[in-house]
């Protein structure tokens, strides 16, 4: 039943909203139920796939218990939570208006996600993992190959392939990782054949319940999703930043501002890329934004007397920590906003200590997750990005240490609670200089990427520029580093974590291919600097009619606007923002995997388009449950499954002109094989460029050829083994006879009976015909008969028999004596 759970999580919404309206106010009460409806999605997923049960119905039994409670819970929150009173908002009916053109705007730019299942990147992992989890109910995949569970394939061939060594008993890699498989993917166990995927599990569980809900070509679907929750937050987080504000006239603009910060967002083209790709920053976002919006809300509410604000802060840190589950550098952003919530003490404790608790426990789960599903990713994650030492402590001690931290900090924030007031002044001042610490040295490192020759184009500041326009990039800078300088004690905590961002931003040394490498660096940036420069322009045209009057400010504002948003829209036509990069059709793949049996061993080769090796053989062994050998086959691997009677397949970039074909190998000589299947495979890539926006498309794909290997076993001599059902023996009532095949001078032919089956056999030559002459036979060896001393070149062997019974043999030899 397709959209069922999407329904029920609609309904849910709707119902926690309404019920809320009137106790919380219409802002906080969406917040609160979008925020618990996302949460709920979140923890049942992971639940159910720690349990091996992501699957239809215990998906949705478990989504309509969890959804159930919540709206219980919601109308004994009614009953108990004192009427709230009204607050009027101005101009209610156009800012609704402009919000839904806006939601509606920017939805439509992005309703096309990237269907990418290439699995040689990141994004293509998390969708094929994603379609393994609906697939299976499981994170872990199993390879049936490294498992030794493929017919005569030894598993000690497969180690030795992938180059699986062998570990000292007391290593902590033990069961944890003990090779690498392929981009992404890290050999967790290798004698039980079990892989683990390198990074976070939450956007790829997001995933496969959209899949387990509306089908495999709505997988990604929920990067929509994850869109419209950002824009919902950063428009209400630049709403509240707003109506904080001390200036009255900045406060009646607070919905305008927030209109500003959407758009910008919504018009953003690297916005555009970066949230219509298959990348865990999108649902990282989403979930920073509301965590912020979510924490100055409660705030905001406990200031004023409101209720539900414990709740709010309590959703907000509990979103921060989906955060968490996302993605590794969330857990970087964990630690600076603790930090920084613990000494910026402001008029708000009963908030402050719930957002805190919230989001030591949450982010402390994160990491436990995160260690025990995706160890060899969370080191050496740590190592690469934040320059730490590489550890590889055992799971068990690194899960202690993170419990062991957390609660360092929960007992930090009870022995803090009673801090002299001249203490929390301090506190606040040192996080104050800190953050204005950040923000220079950012400045600084904006200069000197400015005055860069080398490689100019590809650093950041550049890649903002030629994306945003310098004007929002300078607002922004301005207006967080004006914020820093007057902000409370309430808002403290979040620039901080604001000015560590532009400052990581800042200290990068160039992003190289804007269109896959950026995300890395302004996927958080871009709505912080977004916001910020939305509410410094509120300012700076507030200022403006004070001393010139409203019709000059008028004016100002629209010219503003007009250079803030109209240099973003020239980029916008271009067709790269439509495609994403590395795109490509699931159904393309379906069609590919589909003629591969289930049972077969899948082989590629490197033939144009390239690459496909890496590319193609993590869907094959993840999306499809393909038996995929992802590194270059050994001679001994394929001549073992072809001997077992194991289905052999290359998948190969590329036709030949024949439908019978050679496929060279080094060490075993050529094999031959037999077309099955061809097609033509459409990938638009953007043109990758170091610096400068992509200007057009090429195709990625290209013709692709699935060839089986026949069973026949050729060595470079020109001596060969055939076996029945080989596509060159054709059978007859009374034995076989062969297509012409190379005959190799002082060769002798080897014919493999089964053991007791007494038949009478001759062979011959079909060219006069000629005879051979048998040899004498060991017990239990094969007939033999000796090749004329000069053969011909080209010729077709008859195998005749007389038996008993039915004739059979097992292989037919022409080979050099030994």
């Amino acid at each position: 039943m397709p959209g069922l759970s999407t329904a029920l999580a609609l309904l849910t919404v709707f119902a926690v909203a309404a019920l809320l309206r009137d106790r919380l106010g219409a802002a906080a009460a969406l917040g609160v139920a979008l925020a618990g409806t996302f949460l709920i999605v979140s923890a049942v997923g992971l639940i159910l796939l720690d349990l091996g049960r992501l699957q239809p119905w215990p998906l949705r039994l478990a989504l309509l218990a969890a959804f159930s409670a919540f709206v219980l819970l919601a109308g004994v929150a009614r009953r108990r939570l004192p009427r709230a009173t009204p607050t009027p908002v101005l101009h209610a009916r156009p800012l609704a208006l402009g919000l839904g053109v806006l939601l509606v705007t920017g939805v439509g730019l992005r309703l096309a996600p990237s269907p990418y299942l290439q699995g040689g990147q990141d994004q293509g992992i998390y969708v094929n993992v994603g379609h393994h989890i609906a697939r299976t109910g499981r994170l872990r995949p199993v390879d049936r190959l490294l498992r030794g569970a493929v017919r005569g394939v030894p598993q000690a061939d497969v180690l030795a392939a992938y180059r699986v060594k062998p570990l000292a008993a007391d290593s902590p890699l033990v069961g944890v990782r003990e090779g690498r498989w392929a981009a992404g993917l890290h050999i967790e166990d290798a004698r039980a054949g079990r892989l683990v995927p390198a990074f976070f599990p939450l956007m790829p569980v997001w995933f496969a319940i959209a899949e387990l809900d509306g089908g495999f070509a709505r997988s990604t679907w929920p990067l929509v999703l994850f869109w419209a929750l950002s824009a919902l937050a950063l428009f209400a987080l630049a709403r509240r930043l707003a109506q904080d504000s001390d200036d009255p006239l900045v406060r009646r603009r607070a919905g305008t501002l927030g209109l500003v910060a959407l758009a910008g967002l919504a018009l953003h083209p690297l916005d555009l890329w970066i949230s219509s790709f298959t990348v865990t920053e999108n649902l990282a976002r989403a979930c920073l934004l509301a965590a912020a919006w979510l924490a100055l809300e409660a705030g905001a509410a406990e200031r004023d007397g409101r209720p539900g604000a414990r709740l709010l802060a309590l959703l907000g840190g509990l979103c921060f920590a989906a955060g968490a589950f996302t993605r590794g550098s969330l857990v970087a952003h964990a630690i600076v906003l603790a930090g920084a919530l613990l000494l910026g003490r402001g008029d708000a404790p009963r908030t402050r200590r719930a957002l805190l608790g919230a989001l030591v426990v949450g982010t402390t789960l994160a990491v436990v997750q995160a260690v025990l599903h995706s160890w060899p990713y969370f080191f050496s994650a740590a190592a690469n990005h934040f320059h730490v030492p590489r550890l590889t402590p055992r799971p068990a001690v690194a899960v202690a240490w993170t419990l062991a931290a957390g609660l360092a900090l929960l007992l930090v924030e009870l022995g803090l609670r009673r801090l002299p007031a001249r203490l929390c002044g301090l506190a606040r001042r040192s996080l104050r200089l800190a953050a204005g610490l950040a923000l220079a040295l950012a400045a600084v490192g904006f200069v000197r990427q400015g005055l860069v020759t080398t490689g100019a184009d590809q650093q950041v500041l550049a890649v903002l520029v030629r994306h945003g326009g310098p004007l929002p990039l300078l607002l922004g800078l301005v207006g967080l580093g004006l914020a820093v300088r007057r902000a409370d004690a309430r808002l403290l905590p979040w620039l901080v974590l604001a000015a560590a961002i532009v400052l990581e931003a800042a200290l990068k040394s160039g992003v190289r291919y804007e269109f896959y490498y950026a995300r890395y660096f302004i996927a958080d940036l871009v709505p912080a600097l977004t916001i910020a420069a939305a509410c410094l322009s509120g300012h700076i045209i507030t200022r403006l009619e004070r001393r010139r009057g409203p019709r000059l400010a008028a004016l100002a504002c629209g010219a503003l606007l007009l250079a803030w948003l109209v240099p973003p829209l020239r980029l916008l036509p271009r067709e790269v923002y439509w495609t994403r990069d590395l795109a490509d059709d699931p159904e393309q793949l379906t069609s590919l995997f589909g003629h591969v049996p289930e049972d077969a061993l899948l082989l590629f080769d490197d033939r144009a388009p390239g690459r496909w090796r890496g590319l193609l053989a993590v869907p094959a062994l993840l999306s499809f449950g393909r038996n995929a050998l992802a590194v270059p086959p050994g001679g001994h691997i394929v001549e073992g499954a072809l001997k077992a009677g194991t289905p052999v397949l290359l998948l190969s970039g590329g036709w030949e002109p024949d439908d019978r074909q050679r496929w060279p190998s080094a060490d075993s000589g050529p094999w031959r094989t037999r077309v099955i299947a061809r097609g033509i495979y459409q990938a638009p890539r953007a043109e990758t460029v170091e610096g400068g926006v992509p200007a057009r498309l090429h195709d990625g794909g290209g013709p692709w050829e699935l060839q089986q290997l026949d069973r026949s076993i050729w060595r470079s001599s020109g001596a060969f083994s055939l076996y029945p059902d080989s596509m060159f023996v054709t059978a007859t009532a009374t034995g076989f006879n062969i297509e012409p095949l190379p005959l190799p001078a002082g060769a002798r032919v080897e014919l493999w009976l089964p053991t007791g089956l007494s038949c009478d056999v001759t062979a011959k030559l079909d060219t006069d015909p000629l005879p051979l002459t048998p040899l004498p036979r060991q017990p239990d060896g094969p007939l033999l008969w000796s090749l004329p001393p000069t053969p011909p070149q080209t010729a077709a062997l008859t195998i005749a028999a007389t038996c008993d019974g039915a004739f059979a043999w097992r292989w037919l030899s022409v080979r050099a004596e030994p």
